[in-house]
């Protein structure tokens, strides 16, 4: 039998294990959600079909009951419209689980930056922006962060990057263009990943699905919450961690008809 004296370190050792994530090994969902793009391609009055697709997408993912959520910018279409702005925010209110965001290029630019730790796994966003625009003091500053935030995240179980656009589509040497990071960036922030151990990176901007694998890092692309383009539907990314992996699917809207979102 157990003296009172060992069952209270055996509780402290508990507590002490829950609070630093050595007991993150339990599994645990979160969304992806990128390009609510509130008022892209949409003539409705007071962008109601925006509204309605971003109102149907959180409410899909409140479903699941994630983690967390995070969503990779291109909030509105039109930076600075008041209108856009507080349609994005009144349904971002409605999403019951912690919401981290990154700015894509249609937005106010800014500080967004994010690090945190959930189940034992690093979640880290960074602004592409100052990387495709080749803003070299503001990338110079965010990349000396960014390796620090890797360095101090050496002992998570998983490590996770997010951003808004994506460094590759579908191959390491496919032709660099609007969608994608410059060929000389992506093999920088590639090799950075590699060696410090990231397990996915998550981007959106290319209003289509995309999902791929390089030196042993996954790369996906969601396609958009709001209006999509090409071959996308409307949707979101599902992200299950287990003990030792996880699984991303993308999963369109349900009761979202993708033939009126798609151009």
């Amino acid at each position: 039998m157990k003296s009172i004296k060992q069952l209270s370190s055996l509780a402290v050792f508990l507590i002490a294990a829950v609070l630093t994530g050595c007991a993150g090994n339990d599994s645990f969902t979160f969304v992806h959600m990128s390009d609510t793009q509130i008022g892209f391609i949409d003539e409705s009055p007071h962008f109601v079909h925006s509204d309605s697709l971003m109102k149907a997408a959180v409410s899909a993912a409140n479903a699941l009951d994630p983690s967390c959520v995070i969503i990779t910018g291109d909030l509105v279409n039109s930076a600075g419209n008041a209108e856009q702005d507080s349609i994005y925010r009144a349904n971002k209110a409605m999403i019951t689980a912690p919401v981290y965001e990154v700015l894509g290029n249609h937005d106010i630019r800014g500080y967004d930056r994010f690090s945190f730790m959930d189940h034992g796994c690093a979640f880290i966003g960074i602004d592409s922006n100052c990387i495709k625009d080749g803003d070299e003091k503001a990338e110079a500053e965010q990349l000396e962060w960014l390796k620090k935030e890797l360095t101090s995240s050496s002992g998570a179980r998983m490590k996770f990057i997010f951003l808004h656009c994506p460094l590759i589509r579908e191959r390491i040497d496919e032709k660099e263009d609007y969608f994608n990071f410059p060929v000389a960036k992506r093999e920088e922030y590639i090799s950075l990943f590699k060696e410090t151990g990231v397990t996915a990176v998550f981007a959106g901007h290319t209003h289509e699905d995309f999902a791929t694998e390089y030196d042993g890092i996954g790369f996906y692309a969601a396609g958009p919450v709001g209006n999509a383009l090409g071959h996308g539907t409307p949707g979101y990314n599902v992200v299950k961690v287990e003990k030792g992996s996880y699984s991303v699917n993308y999963v369109p809207t349900p009761g979202i008809d993708p033939t009126h979102c798609r151009f």
